[in-house]
């Protein structure tokens, strides 16, 4: 949906700015935003799925056990990462919160609140990960 908005904003700013010599000033600063908040957002949708970048060189020396537990270890350390970025996002609302955008004029916070909204989701994804019982994975 995020992407096909910035398809929608940016065609329309193109056939605007060659076919009738106008232009929008703020189409490049809302596909900017959009296209950070995608990025975030996605980062929840790559804990959930387990498809981050990872170096499993360890991985594969290690017996099942000692795998397990790194995997949990490693598990707690981005999670602790994932809660500190969004907590500290949420200062950063507080700062940039006054401050409007260049083109658009609407709050920075707005823009700044898909780090927090991203970070909280994939620390949220990481937790359920073992609050829940785990999934069949899917056939492809």
């Amino acid at each position: 949906a995020v992407t096909f908005a910035i398809l929608v904003v940016m065609s329309t700013q193109i056939f605007l700015r060659y076919a009738l010599n106008e232009s929008l000033i703020w189409s490049d600063e809302l596909s900017r935003y959009l296209l950070i908040a995608m990025a975030f957002l996605g980062c929840a949708t790559g804990v959930r799925k387990r498809v981050h970048i990872r170096i499993d060189v360890i991985d594969q020396v290690l017996p099942e056990g000692a795998r397990r537990a790194l995997a949990v270890g490693v598990d707690a350390l981005v999670l602790f990462f994932l809660v500190y970025i969004a907590v500290s996002s949420v200062e950063i609302l507080g700062i940039f919160g006054r401050q409007p955008s260049t083109a658009m004029g609407v709050s920075m916070a707005i823009p700044y609140s898909a780090i927090t909204v991203g970070f909280g989701l994939a620390a949220l994804r990481m937790i359920l990960r073992y609050a829940l019982p785990p999934r069949p994975e899917p056939r492809e």
